[in-house]
């Protein structure tokens, strides 16, 4: 079990990928604390079934040790099959239709603005840039117009939590400690424990003072802070300060680390591969179609989902997938990596080709960077709209220059994996920029 640990979290793409051309398309995997077999599905058919299961056979609820603690126990990914569905259905309408119209305004306005200030003629890590982007838009999705006033000092601890959150340490599952044992390890610091208590505890603080401040300041609109505000419990009490917070740190974390992550391979592979980008360009130039766009976002995401490995379904009552039983308190795993390189749906499946989604939408159950079913990620919308608002105005403006003519490789990253450097390269100030023409 160690020594499987050990490799799923150096190089998880590689070792799944290993498992598969040993096993097939389903097999077990010994990764967990407490000891308890993961099985990995990747068959589109095996997905299918997981994804319409009904709530009480596989259970949604159980979050992940990864992202628990940065997120808390009360957040959507943690809640139970009827108040999980009841707190989507009332946080839908921030992430979609008019409220959707808005944030897709201010994420062009946005993309336009910070670009601009990006370092030109000389190398820089990209993916720092594009995540304080992905969080600035997430500012606007939960509080709307121009957000709390302690929003930049808020920025910089949420940044340098989930810096922490991307390291190994023995705080993955510190929400299951007594307080006794908190405080012990607070004293001892095991790999930056205390450093990260102390970023927790400041973060906390200052999301309670900006939702004190948009209660004072803000009519209650569409926003997803003003949605939390109008949510009850059974007993007509509130959302405590806890549950705004863990849902506030889920999507804070949810709704940018991926997407940056997503955003920051797709730098990667245009900047490798000049035919793809050159025709992009074109096409940017014209500004007739975003066709070609809208396949490289798809291509991007098909190669590096935004979440490599869907958040596990636990077995609540038997069900038999792909011929095979599976009995209660099993966890089943659907693996968008693996799913995405099956070279029976995609011919030539590691090559990046923008080419094979033209004309053609993505399958719902054949390419599933967002997770699919009950638990689908409510912002897959606004992180599409991110990639290409990011893509169009680099490209307009700008050529990629690599520092080195090979690919980065991979190092993970929280819940996903970016390029090992962080997508370095020079942005040069196009000869010909489409804005003075």
């Amino acid at each position: 079990m160690v020594k499987q640990i050990l490799r799923y979290w150096k190089r998880p793409d590689r070792f799944v990928e290993e498992c598969r051309e040993q096993y097939g398309s389903r097999f077990a995997l010994r990764i967990r604390i407490p000891p308890r077999p993961l099985y990995v599905l990747s068959d589109p058919e095996d997905i299918k079934q997981m994804f319409m299961a009904p709530a009480d056979v596989l259970h949604t609820g159980n979050g992940s040790a990864t992202i628990e603690k940065f997120t808390g126990q009360t957040g959507l990914a943690w809640l139970d099959e009827d108040e999980h569905k009841e707190r989507r259905r009332i946080l839908m309408p921030s992430m979609h239709g008019k409220a959707l119209q808005r944030i897709e305004e201010s994420i062009d306005r946005r993309a336009v603005e910070e670009i601009a200030e990006w370092p030109r003629d000389r190398v820089v890590e990209l993916h720092p840039l594009i995540h304080r982007f992905t969080l600035n838009v997430i500012r606007e999705v939960i509080f709307g117009g121009s957000g709390p006033s302690n929003w930049d000092e808020l920025l910089d601890v949420l940044i340098a939590m989930m810096k922490f959150n991307n390291r190994m340490g023995s705080a993955a599952l510190i929400h299951k400690m007594s307080p006794r044992t908190v405080r012990m390890l607070a004293r001892i610091k095991p790999i930056g424990l205390g450093e990260f208590l102390e970023l927790r505890k400041r973060a906390d603080k200052l999301i309670a003072d900006a939702v004190a401040e948009h209660k004072r300041n803000a009519e209650l609109g569409d926003d997803m802070l003003s949605v939390l505000l109008r949510i009850t419990h059974e007993d007509g009490s509130p959302l405590t300060q806890v549950e705004l917070r863990d849902e506030m740190m889920t999507i804070f974390l949810a709704g940018t680390e991926t997407t940056a992550s997503a955003i920051a391979w797709g730098f990667e592979y245009l900047s490798l591969h000049t035919e793809a980008r050159e025709r992009l360009v074109a096409e940017l130039d014209a500004g007739v179609s975003d066709e070609y766009l809208t396949a490289t976002v798809n291509e991007v995401l098909r190669l590096r989902p935004s979440i490599p490995q869907i958040i596990p379904r636990t077995v609540m009552k038997p069900i038999e997938i792909g011929g095979v039983r599976f009995e209660p308190g099993m966890l089943l795993w659907a693996s968008a990596y693996l799913l995405h390189r099956d070279p029976e749906l995609y011919p030539d499946p590691y090559a990046f080709k923008p080419d094979r989604f033209l004309g053609a939408k993505p399958g719902t159950y054949t390419w599933i960077p967002f997770g699919g079913g009950r638990i689908r990620c409510l912002g897959a919308s606004i992180a599409l709209i991110e990639m290409k608002a990011v893509f169009r105005e680099v490209l307009k403006h700008c050529e990629l220059r690599r520092p080195e003519p090979g690919p980065e490789g991979t190092r993970s990253r929280s819940v996903s994996t970016l390029p090992a450097k962080g997508a370095r390269m020079e942005l040069r100030a196009r000869t010909a920029d489409v804005s003075m023409a």
